[in-house]
C-alpha cells in the first residue's frame, strides 16, 4: 500500500513540475514573440533613431517588398537556446539602460562593436543567399568575391562575421557618415531629415 502511494505522490510531483513547466515555456515563447517586435522595439523614445534611419536604409523592405522587423536582423531565429541568451542579455542590457543609464546621451560609437555581435549571420543569409552576387543581382566586385570566398572557408579564411564587413546597412549614426562608401544612405538621410 506504501509504495502505491509513493508512486502516486512522485507522478503527481511529475505531473505538476511537467505542467509548470509547460506554462513558463508558453509564457516565455509569448512574451519573446510580443518583445520582439519592431513596435515594441520603437516604444522606447531612445529607439526612435533607429527606426528613422531604418525608414531610408537598403534594408527598409525585402526583395518582396515587406518590410524588415528589428527581430529580422537582431533575434536568431527559432526558440533554441541562442534565442534565449540573445533575448535575456539585450533584455537586461536594453532595461538597465532605459531605467538606470541615459538613455537620451547614448554613446552610438561604444556600442557598434557590441551590437555587431549580436546580428548572426544566419539571420543575413536567410535573404542573403547568393554571396557571388551583389543585392542588384550583379557580379561582385574583385575584392568582394575574394572576401566572401574567405568566409566561406574557400580561399583562406576570415574571423569576421557578416555585420563585421557590411555595418551601416539599416543603421547609420552621424561619425559614419563620413565614408565614401556610405554617401547614398548619407543622402537618403539628409532629404528624409530635412522633410521631417
Amino acid at each position: 500500500m506504501g509504495k502505491i502511494k509513493s508512486s502516486r505522490i512522485s507522478f503527481k510531483f511529475i505531473l505538476t513540475l511537467a505542467g509548470l513547466g509547460a506554462i513558463f515555456l508558453a509564457c516565455f515563447f509569448i512574451s519573446s514573440a510580443k518583445t520582439s517586435t519592431t513596435d515594441f522595439c520603437i516604444s522606447c523614445h531612445e529607439m526612435k533613431i533607429y527606426k528613422d534611419e531604418l525608414k531610408v536604409s537598403i534594408h527598409a523592405v525585402d526583395k518582396d517588398k515587406k518590410p524588415i522587423e528589428c527581430k529580422d536582423c537582431h533575434i536568431p531565429k527559432g526558440y533554441g537556446g541562442k534565442h534565449i541568451i540573445v533575448k535575456t542579455v539585450l533584455s537586461i542590457k536594453d532595461v538597465w539602460i532605459h531605467n538606470f543609464g541615459e538613455p537620451e546621451n547614448l554613446n552610438r560609437q561604444k556600442m557598434q562593436k557590441f551590437a555587431r555581435r549580436f546580428i548572426p549571420d544566419e539571420n543575413c543569409r536567410a535573404c542573403h543567399k547568393d554571396l557571388t552576387k551583389d543585392t542588384n543581382d550583379k557580379e561582385l566586385s574583385e575584392i568582394g568575391k575574394l572576401c566572401h570566398e574567405a568566409y566561406l572557408g574557400e580561399n583562406g579564411e576570415t574571423r569576421s562575421g557578416c555585420a563585421g564587413c557590411h555595418f551601416n546597412m539599416a543603421h547609420l549614426p552621424s561619425f559614419d557618415r563620413r565614408y565614401n562608401f556610405n554617401s547614398k544612405f548619407v543622402k537618403k538621410l539628409s532629404l528624409w531629415e530635412e522633410k521631417k
